[in-house]
């Protein structure tokens, strides 16, 4: 748990900005609802693009040494004089022949914990692009940190958090130990919590420019999805800078969500002129069908039921665990083998009858554990292909030696009772399980289970992509000011977009988000994606609007996303297979794919606590990294269209819009 977490879902809360909060009861229910957030307010999170890096000879000329690596701390030194600092995860080289490095800073020998610097060194070994979240105030010193009883304070602003929060967590035999990380106490013998909470000794940038010194409180909470980090104040216990819940929650009237609707049976990898095993976005688009060997041997080596040791009849694999959970327990080895609520079938036959009709859930349980394995098996691959692999950090248990930690397959709970008209997605860091809740939802009386609408199941999984890829993956606290929360729920839409076009769309097809499991037409989103104004108005500037809600901002981020899609598709048209033709340097063919690909990039380019503008920055130098910008006039055209042009301006007082394309790319 020395990691903190992230978390996200299909329609509400994630983990953003205001300090001066009132007290407020964190009840069971309301945990998310009510969080403390990150303000970006006094934390200036800077990136500086290719293009503005091109002109600067006099930096990449102090900078450039003869290994990247070098050259990436140097370029930090010379940005950050007199900072210290460490590299928190092992660089890896993308697919676009970017080279990615993330940085965290520290002070005393203490993480600024939500102070973050990545490089990205282009193929040249120049400097490609950074981004700087560094703090730049007056540093305490470390004579003036005040000598305490570390167990004795850690165990004491555990239970601040608790009492904060109105925790149902029971402290009476609460007690501290060391871990093998300095600043770093292990809370045990708390009742009421899924792992041993733990609390770090940090500082934190507050609202007000400065540095504070605070104990983060990890907690992962019992027949609960939330995963709790409370940043509690070292010097006063009763004030709390900040929670974050890393998981984003889905409270809404109306529910969002696709359906693939399909059986499978799966032993051996598919051609490429498959007939679009996506299937149906949800029941509503027709019937089931029979998919033979769906799995993507080049993404998937071990199989789908397999991980090179041990192989499964049941809905388990390297990539993804599917179970029937009620109490979504995240911890695994609770359950003995035969206790675990799997389908099977000896024959891999995974055929099982679907009833929407009947009385009961449980009655086609199965049908619908199936349908979450065969998405999530099928979203892995498809990243898999355009660049999120195991050094990137994605989702599997064994990395076979490509990279990353591994043991870390996505852990899929499905009709689960806690997410009653919601969904979740658990983020760790690289090494550690992400977790996807499902829950039913009811609307007009209609009992819709989600695991059935594919648009939720690729919106969730699309947290864990995002997540992993801004910051490092080893981080997992680069998504929680408002504007970036929002534009992680704007990223599962955009895939859950781009994923369920048919053969026959064009841009002026119209889709809403979750409109089957939300039983209304309109979906679960204040208007349709559109490419048409009238139908969809949101430009850049309706984020102010949002009022802090991240599924708010996420609807205008991938509003804007939704053109790029079509400007690409109308460039280079649309292959309606399951997943891309890769031509040589590993470019899509085509624009739907390939749109998906610059959008994934542009994650891992961008700097931590992305807002609308850095973040639109990095995917047009993502399009620069891995097709020599041959897309930037279309790039530039979809965001001007919805305000985001060359003179659009993040503040978080107020935004400025734009609709102006720069003169030299079209």
């Amino acid at each position: 748990m020395r990691s903190s977490l992230l978390i996200a879902a299909v329609a509400s809360l994630a983990l953003p900005s205001v300090f001066a909060h009132p007290h407020e009861s964190f009840g069971k229910r309301t945990i998310a609802a009510n969080k403390l957030f990150f303000s970006t307010n006094g934390v200036a999170s800077e990136y500086h693009g290719s293009t503005e890096i091109g002109k600067n000879e006099k930096l990449k000329a102090l900078v450039k040494r003869a290994d990247p690596r070098d050259t990436a701390f140097q370029l930090v030194r010379t940005q950050a004089p007199g900072a210290a600092f460490r590299l928190t995860d092992d660089p890896y080289l993308g697919n676009n022949s970017v080279t990615f490095f993330h940085f965290q800073q520290t002070v005393n020998g203490i993480d600024v914990d939500n102070a973050q610097f990545n490089v990205n060194i282009g193929k040249d070994g120049q400097i490609f692009s950074y981004g700087n979240s560094f703090y730049k105030g007056e540093l305490p010193s470390a004579s003036k940190l005040r000598k305490r009883s570390s167990h004795f304070d850690a165990l004491a602003a555990f239970k601040a958090a608790v009492d904060y929060l109105d925790l149902e967590i029971t402290c009476d035999k609460a007690d501290v130990e060391a871990t093998e990380h300095e600043h770093t106490y292990r809370i045990t013998g708390a009742q009421g919590v899924q792992d041993d909470p733990e609390a770090e000794l940090v500082y934190i940038q507050t609202w007000n420019g400065r540095l504070s010194l605070a104990w983060r409180v990890e907690t992962n909470l019992q027949n609960h999805p939330s995963w709790l980090l409370t940043y509690v104040d070292a010097n006063n216990i009763k004030k709390i800078h900040a929670v974050a819940d890393y998981v984003s929650q889905a409270i809404t009237p109306k529910p969002t969500y696709q359906v693939l609707s399909v059986s499978l049976r799966s032993s051996h990898s598919f051609g490429s002129n498959d007939s679009s095993p996506w299937g149906n976005s949800d029941p509503s688009e027709g019937p089931r069908v029979l998919i033979t060997n769906p799995v993507l041997a080049s993404s998937s080596e071990f199989g789908w039921h397999a991980n090179g040791t041990e192989q499964w009849h049941t809905t388990v694999g390297n990539n993804v665990w599917a179970q029937y959970d009620r109490n979504g327990s995240t911890d695994m080895s609770k359950l003995a083998d035969a206790e675990r609520p799997y389908p099977t079938n000896n024959d891999m036959k995974f055929e099982f009858p679907l009833d929407l009709n009947a009385k009961y859930p449980s009655e086609w349980i199965d049908a619908a554990v199936t349908q979450v394995f065969y998405t999530a098996n099928m979203f892995h691959d498809l990243l898999y292909l355009l660049g999120f692999d195991e050094k990137a950090g994605n989702f599997e248990f064994n990395d076979n030696n490509a990279g990353g930690i591994g043991g870390d397959f996505v852990v899929a709970h499905i009709q689960v009772d806690e997410a009653s008209d919601n969904a979740f997605f658990l983020t760790p860091p690289d090494g550690t399980n992400g977790v996807m809740t499902m829950g039913l939802w009811t609307n007009n009386g209609v009992v819709r289970d989600s695991s059935f609408d594919n648009s939720i199941v690729i919106h969730e999984l699309t947290h864990g992509l995002s997540n992993r890829l801004t910051g490092g993956l080893k981080n997992g606290k680069c998504l929680n000011t408002v504007e970036s929360a929002g534009m992680g729920e704007g990223w599962g839409d955009f895939f859950a977009q781009a994923i369920r076009l048919k053969p026959g769309d064009t841009r002026d097809t119209d889709y809403a988000m979750g409109e089957w499991a939300a039983n209304d037409p309109a979906g679960i989103r204040s208007h349709l994606y559109s490419t048409n104004m009238e139908t969809n108005p949101l430009v850049y500037t309706d984020v102010d609007k949002a009022a802090k809600q991240e599924h708010t901002i996420g609807t205008v981020w991938a509003s804007i996303l939704y053109e790029v899609l079509w400007n690409l598709i109308d460039k280079h048209g649309k292959n309606d297979n399951s997943f891309p033709d890769i031509s040589q340097g590993c470019i899509p063919s085509d624009g739907r794919f390939l749109a998906m690909n610059l959008v994934m990039d542009g994650m891992a380019i961008q700097p931590c606590n992305p807002n609308f503008v850095s973040a639109r920055t990095a995917i047009i130098d993502a399009d620069k990294a891995l097709t020599g910008g041959e897309n930037a006039c279309e790039l530039w055209k979809a965001f001007a269209k919805r305000g985001l042009g060359k003179g659009a301006i993040f503040d978080s007082d107020g935004r400025t819009n734009s609709f102006l394309v720069p003169d030299d790319v079209c």
